[in-house]
């Protein structure tokens, strides 16, 4: 077996066990009758499913990338823009809530309100970095073309310049 094939291997046993936890958590999460405790051990139960797809999404492209079409890629650059958008607004609103003199007189309430505001920061800096690396450097528009061809062109294209 390859080295590749080795860590392909390793991804794909990782989000089996992820997989697993998940549903273990989510077990646990359903014995419980304590609101806050149940919501948590969900919330940690959707976390190791998405460590489960990120860790079949990291075999999957060692074993076959794939390269976005442009038609894809102007769609999901419009959507991914909206969301950053929605994302800041939540914190927004969420930043806002803290302030709240019922939240701030709340422990749990203040302890669930920062656990969204921090997941909600790091999705609006996952979403922008995944827009700013991934997606952007996919779009070539006819301007950038004209750039790449002529910026540095000494006569423009034109004789004499």
């Amino acid at each position: 077996m390859s080295k590749l094939q080795n860590l392909v291997s390793y991804f794909r046993e990782e989000a089996k066990r992820e997989r697993e936890y998940s549903k273990r958590l989510e077990e646990t999460a359903a014995k419980s009758h304590n609101i806050m405790l149940k919501t948590l051990m969900k919330a940690v139960s959707l976390d190791s499913l998405k460590h489960a797809l990120i860790y079949e999404t990291l075999a999957d492209l060692l074993e076959n990338p794939r390269l976005v079409t442009e038609k894809e890629s102007e769609d999901i650059i419009r959507e991914i823009e909206k969301h950053i958008e929605e994302e800041r607004e939540s914190i927004e609103e969420l930043h806002k809530l803290l302030e709240d003199e019922r939240v701030k007189d709340n422990p749990a309430a203040k302890f669930l309100i920062e656990l969204m505001l921090r997941d909600e920061n790091f999705h609006h800096a996952l979403l922008k970095r995944l827009h700013d690396a991934v997606i952007k450097p996919l779009v070539f528009s006819e301007s950038d073309y004209w750039d790449a061809v002529w910026k540095d062109a000494i006569w423009h294209g034109a004789p004499g310049g």
